[in-house]
C-alpha cells in the first residue's frame, strides 16, 4: 500500500481535529501539541492551508480555524453523497425523539469513522464527535459485515488476537451474530464497564488523536469485549443501559454504504429496544431508497427489522 506524503497526512491531521472540535479556534503550539508535531512542520502545513483558504488565521490572537474554502468542499461531497444530507436531517429528528445521541459512520480501511453527531447522549460514554475512528476488530462493526461477502467475514473474524486475551469474542458467537444482525436488520450494543473504558478512551482521543498511548489503549479496550457485546435476544420487560442500536443504509452496489446509529439510552425495556429499532430501521430504509440504494439478495426490505426477542 501507498503510505501518503507525511505533509499530506499531517494536513488531514490537523483538518481531522477541527472536525472533531467544530467552531474552535486553536493556536501553532496548541495544535503541535495536540497532533504530535514538532512546531516548525506545523507551521509549515498550517501556512499551506491558510494559503489555500483550508484554514483562516485570526491576525490578533493568532488563531486558527477552519476557513470558507471548506464550505465549497462540503458542498460537493454532499452532491456526490447526497444520502449524507439526507440522513442528518432524520438524525436531527431521531435524537429529538429518543432524547439522545445520533450518529452515521462509514468504514474507510479498517477503522469506522464517525460523519455527523446529533444531539447529545443520555450515557456519558456513548459520546462521539465527527472525525473519530475507531478500530473495525470483532465484535464491533457488526452492522457494516453482517451482509458481507462470507470472504470478508472471515478476514474481519481473524483480526481477534485469541493469543492475547482468554476471553476473547469466540468466532462461533460472531458468526451467530451476525446471522441474527442480518435477520433482524440491527445491531444492539450493551452498555457495560469495557464499553465505558472505551468511550473514556475515545473522548479523550479527540483531544490528542496521535497519542501514542492512547491509541494502544484504545485497540486494548476494542479488544476487551467478549460474547456479550451484542445483545442477541433482548427480553421484552426486562430493562437495559443500550449502548447503541445500529442500522444500516445501502448503496447502489446493495453494500452497507453507513450506518445510523441511536447512542446512549438508558434503562429502556427490551420492548422499547425493538421498538427504536423498527423506527430507526424505517428510516435507513426510507434513505436506502432515496439514496437510490438496493438491498442485497435475499433481504427482505419490508420485513429487515422483524424483532427478534425471546418472550
Amino acid at each position: 500500500m501507498v503510505r501518503p506524503a507525511l505533509a499530506a497526512a499531517r494536513a488531514m491531521s490537523i483538518l481531522d481535529f477541527f472536525a472533531a472540535h467544530p467552531g474552535q479556534a486553536f493556536t501553532l503550539s496548541e495544535l503541535a501539541d495536540a497532533l504530535g508535531i514538532n512546531l516548525a512542520s506545523a507551521l509549515s502545513v498550517l501556512a499551506a492551508l491558510t494559503d489555500s483558504g483550508y484554514l483562516v488565521r485570526h491576525p490578533r490572537r493568532k488563531t486558527y480555524e477552519l476557513g470558507p474554502v471548506l464550505v465549497g468542499v462540503g458542498a460537493a461531497a454532499l452532491m456526490r453523497h447526497q444520502v449524507v444530507a439526507l440522513a442528518r436531517e432524520e438524525m436531527a429528528r431521531l435524537a429529538a425523539e429518543f432524547g439522545t445521541e445520533c450518529v452515521a459512520s462509514v468504514v474507510v480501511g479498517d477503522r469506522i469513522v464517525i460523519i455527523a453527531v446529533e444531539g447529545r447522549p443520555q450515557l456519558a460514554s456513548s459520546d462521539v464527535r465527527p472525525g473519530q475512528r475507531i478500530p473495525l476488530v470483532p465484535p464491533v462493526g457488526q452492522v457494516f459485515l453482517a451482509w458481507s461477502d462470507p470472504r470478508e467475514v472471515e478476514a474481519w473474524i481473524r483480526r481477534v488476537d485469541r493469543r492475547a486475551r482468554e476471553n476473547a469474542v469466540t468466532p462461533e458467537h460472531l458468526r451467530e451474530a451476525l446471522a441474527v444482525v442480518a435477520r433482524r436488520g440491527y445491531s444492539i450494543g450493551l452498555e457495560h464497564e469495557r464499553r465505558a473504558r472505551l468511550g473514556a478512551v475515545v473522548a479523550r482521543l479527540a483531544d490528542r488523536p496521535h497519542d501514542q498511548a492512547l491509541l494502544a489503549e484504545l485497540d486494548a479496550a476494542v479488544a476487551s469485549f467478549d460474547d456479550e457485546y451484542e445483545l442477541l435476544y433482548p427480553e421484552p420487560d426486562r430493562r437495559y443501559d443500550v449502548s447503541f442500536i445500529a442500522a444500516p443504509v445501502f448503496g447502489a452496489d446493495a453494500r452497507v454504504q453507513l450506518a445510523i446509529t441511536i447512542n446512549g439510552l438508558r434503562q429502556v425495556t427490551g420492548q422499547q429496544i425493538v421498538e427504536y429499532a423498527e423506527r430507526l430501521g424505517a428510516v435507513t430504509r426510507s434513505l436506502t431508497k432515496r439514496g437510490g440504494g438496493r438491498y442485497p439478495t435475499g433481504l427482505d426490505r419490508d420485513t429487515a427489522d422483524t424483532p427478534d426477542a425471546k418472550v
